[in-house]
């Protein structure tokens, strides 16, 4: 699919909504944003200007862009309007299959023939939801992780009936305002990211349940221990690198590998006695007792801004 994309609907202003109209607006797109409360929106486009003067005053963007963008975005409460005239359209709705499937039965319906649909769904499948299409070939899965003005990484996945086309369309579009796309070869629920955290997330919940540590010195083994190295080498670089060759490391580790997984959980609904373990770890966590949500999201996207400038200097990946 070879297309010109000029103007993009963002269907959905929530918080990942926001994230795309930001991006797709610092980098001089039309942008047309769709929800079904002028209230909503309002606040959102509240939350989307301080997201831009944000990028701005990092330099992001160039000095004065940050009102430009704001100004280039319009709001809406009808769908036909947000989509008439858009070449792309990014959907950020709830993930759930039955409001997937609506709101792409009405994309389908409205947009313009030649306009992509792309989910930002964090782990439904695209078969699925493209199966209430018309032209199933046009729709793609463009999944962002937050915040989405900051982090570059983004998923995509076509369906069953997804055509090359679009996912090369998709590919192009993101590298155009800045991010950095991993094209998944098959579906899998939850894509890459998730399936990561989800893994990462079940042992640390466990350990907490199991009175090994505290929520709070999983996260400190956590930043302190793997993820200094995590912005700079993934999990198969870091084998690579601690068994001094992947080979040798097979060779050498397996053994200890096999002792570490046959001690892990492997429950697929958390468990009841690790919630409450969980929720009181963490508000007795320093920064959650002494700083608000909004501030520690504030905090956490000027650490980012410095770990982005310092991963420009990281080696680029084919």
């Amino acid at each position: 699919m070879h297309m010109n994309v000029h103007r993009i609907a963002c269907i959905g202003a929530g918080l990942i909504g926001q994230g795309w109209a930001t991006v797709f607006s610092s980098k001089g797109f039309e942008v047309v944003l769709q929800d079904t409360s002028d209230t909503l929106l309002e606040n959102s486009l509240r939350e989307i200007r301080s997201n831009l003067v944000f990028l701005e005053a990092n330099g992001f963007i160039a000095p004065e862009e940050a009102h430009a963008a704001a100004s280039s975005i319009e709001a809406t409460t009808s769908m036909e309007e947000a989509v008439r005239h858009a070449d792309y359209v990014q959907e950020s709705v709830p993930d759930d299959y039955s409001i997937k499937k609506e709101v792409f039965r009405e994309l389908d319906a409205r947009a313009s023939d030649h306009a992509i649909l792309a989910s930002s769904s964090s782990g439904l499948l695209m078969t699925e939801i493209q199966g209430v299409t018309r032209k199933p070939d046009r729709c793609v899965l463009v999944h962002p992780c937050l915040p989405v003005y900051l982090i570059p990484l983004v998923e995509i996945a076509g369906g069953r009936e997804t055509s090359p086309g679009t996912v090369d369309a998709a590919c192009r579009l993101m590298k155009t305002v800045g991010k950095i796309p991993v094209t998944l070869k098959r579906e899998v629920a939850g894509y890459v990211v998730n399936r990561l955290q989800a893994a990462l997330v079940r042992e640390a919940i466990d350990l907490v349940d199991r009175g090994v540590v505290t929520a709070e010195e999983v996260d400190k083994a956590f930043c302190f221990g793997i993820g200094l190295r995590d912005p700079m080498i993934g999990p198969f670089l870091r084998i690579h690198l601690a068994g001094n060759g992947i080979e040798d490391f097979f060779r050498n580790y397996s053994e200890s590998y096999h002792q570490r997984w046959a001690t892990m959980e492997t429950w697929t609904s958390i468990p009841a006695s690790a919630v409450g373990r969980v929720i009181q770890g963490v508000r007795e966590m320093g920064l959650v007792r002494t700083k608000t949500l909004n501030e520690i999201k504030a905090w956490r996207d000027e650490m980012l801004v410095r770990i982005l400038r310092i991963m420009t200097d990281v080696p680029k990946t084919s």
